[in-house]
């Protein structure tokens, strides 16, 4: 029998602690878009934010290929078409974020006339964009985390180990006060203490600084922090 501090407990702690990321990140963008912002300050947060949630979706995914796939096949070699499903789902969400950047960076064209009809209406077709990639992306999370519960109980601890440590080498470095702050705002999440440890202590001594920027990052998109 595992212990309650496994290995596999840990990553898919994790995992489970990205996955909220992504799911408050698709929130407060979800947040911004309806807020409609309204100034060249508000559309430039907004489309930082919006960057960063797409990049650290994309991030996360290749590293769960990379990484995690072909270890957790070998352990249950009949799921591997399970895995094989949620490579063709990356696929899917990828091609729905990028259609989400490329009204961004319209957006961000019209960020000197924030105000006006034609920026107002981009934003509506961003936050439609956003939700089509929501719905896949809540889905997809929903179906792999209870795939992924199973088959990391399979793997051995030193296996483990090094893929938590693979994963936590390879994870995106950018904006690292949206990943702190979305992991505690509005409660920490699930695996908040095992993924906290696994970001690097350089970062981690900045936390109340880095919550401070997030709190302010969320003012300037126009929400009550």
């Amino acid at each position: 029998m595992r212990s309650a501090e496994s290995e596999s407990d840990k990553i898919y702690d994790e995992l489970i602690a990205a996955h909220t990321i992504m799911r408050r990140g698709v929130d407060l963008m979800r947040a911004a878009l309806k807020h409609a912002p309204a100034t060249a300050g508000e559309v430039d947060s907004c489309v930082g934010v919006g960057r960063w949630l797409i990049e650290f979706v994309h991030s996360h995914q290749r590293r769960e290929e990379e990484v995690l796939w072909r270890p957790l096949a070998q352990a249950s070699p009949p799921d591997v078409v399970e895995l094989h499903d949620l490579s063709v789902q990356h696929v899917a969400i990828d091609r729905e974020l990028d259609g989400l950047a490329r009204r961004l960076d319209r957006l961000e064209e019209l960020s000197a006339v924030a105000a006006s009809p034609e920026a107002r209406a981009m934003a509506e077709a961003a936050l439609a964009a956003l939700e089509s990639a929501a719905v896949s992306i809540s889905d997809h999370l929903d179906e792999e985390e209870a795939l992924l519960k199973a088959l990391l109980a399979l793997l051995d601890d030193p296996v483990v180990r090094t893929l938590r440590a693979a994963m936590a080498r390879s994870a995106p470095s950018a904006r690292p006060d949206l990943v702190l702050g979305l992991m505690s705002d509005p409660t920490p999440t699930a695996g908040y203490a095992s993924m906290l440890n696994s970001i690097p202590f350089s970062t981690r001594a900045l936390r109340p600084l880095l919550i401070a920027r997030y709190h302010s990052r969320k003012r300037r998109l126009g929400l009550a922090a």
